[in-house]
């Protein structure tokens, strides 16, 4: 028995041996005809993980949140603590500790599309995708060249979570409280990372009265009246501070948004709680009649005191004010017709 098992272990080294002078014949000619084989095929190893971490913040962006979670915890706890309404639709929301936060959709008219339990669902909003800043980005297209985006196992990490541990400039951004609202989950999900756009033929009243259009064929949504102002001034900041860009045609629109729905009492009031915190304000909205020119109103200045008594159009000395009571102080009966936009006589355009 033992003669056979060294005859056979001989016949196999043979054969191995026999092979490998083949494939190092083979590797020769291919090699001599100029012909390139890949790393595996010649026996090298696989390149490692090439790019460098890079953490220390560039100077002169705002003092953002160090994560996402902490952002959320700042936006809902610093800047909409005394605020609870979302952004695209006004609807009223709840907060508990420990409980996932929750919308009212009757307090705004809100009808869920196709999912009743998100719709309820209160998240956190990019006004500027994460995506539209982040796909251009090394971390993003090719997280496994980067040694901190390679867990042990050898599975690279998601592009946005390789973005975020890598590259400050996109945390920053990523994290960046003007750039985020608190919205209505349904529609942040129906919106995707689609361009902000006019949005012909489709019907104001797929979410009940929230006047939100989303077009997925064309990729791209268009907000409620009431809100166009603030997401071009969030825009604008985001492009301007971090340096993302904005076509030609989208600066065009943005203008017009930013003229046709300038900043009322809570965008003015929210702009000042977020410079408190980042160390920096949205000159988009405070330096608007600079910025916009004449043609465009002033801001309108914060009412003092309470929401007050005021129920009607009547009452309203401005579109300003019906703005803020309708937004503010949820006063719903200025906007009779769901579009946003309260008492047509003061605020048509």
């Amino acid at each position: 028995m033992a003669k056979r098992s060294t005859a056979r272990a001989s016949k196999t080294s043979t054969h191995k041996t026999l092979t490998g002078a083949l494939v190092a014949v083979l590797l020769a000619v291919l090699a001599g005809l100029g012909i390139k084989l890949p790393g595996w095929l010649a026996g090298k190893p696989s390149p490692a993980p090439t790019e460098r971490t890079t953490t220390a913040r560039p100077a002169g962006l705002p003092n953002t949140a160090q994560s996402f979670e902490t952002a959320k915890k700042w936006l809902y706890e610093k800047v909409y603590d005394d605020h609870p309404k979302t952004f695209y639709c006004g609807c009223d929301y709840s907060r508990s500790p420990g409980q996932p936060s929750t919308i009212n959709l009757r307090s705004c008219g809100l009808q869920a599309r196709q999912d009743p339990e998100r719709a309820q669902r209160l998240e956190a909003e990019h006004a500027f995708p994460a995506a539209q800043f982040g796909n251009f980005r090394p971390c993003w297209r090719e997280p496994a060249r980067f040694p901190a985006c390679v867990k042990d196992n050898g599975q690279a990490l998601t592009g946005r979570q390789c973005c975020e541990k890598v590259d400050p400039v996109f945390e920053a951004a990523h994290n960046d409280l003007f750039n985020l609202f608190p919205a209505e989950g349904e529609i942040n999900g129906d919106r995707k990372d689609y361009s902000w756009g006019m949005v012909p033929g489709v019907p104001s009243s797929v979410y009940g009265r929230c006047a939100m259009k989303i077009a997925s064929d064309i990729r791209r949504a268009e907000p409620p009246d009431i809100v166009k102002g603030d997401i071009a001034r969030a825009m604008f900041y985001m492009s301007e501070t971090y340096g993302f860009n904005l076509a030609d045609q989208d600066r065009q629109l943005f203008t017009a948004w930013a003229r046709q729905d300038p900043p009322d009492a809570w965008e003015q009031t929210r702009n000042q709680r977020i410079a408190a915190i980042q160390g920096k304000d949205n000159r988009f909205i405070s330096q608007y009649p600079t910025i916009f020119g004449k043609t465009a109103r002033a801001p309108a200045a914060k009412p003092a005191g309470s929401c007050g008594a005021k129920r009607t159009c009547g009452e309203m000395s401005s579109c300003e004010e019906a703005t803020f009571y309708l937004r503010q102080c949820g006063v719903k009966s200025l906007d009779r017709d769901g579009d946003g936009m309260p008492c047509a006589s003061l605020c048509s355009r």
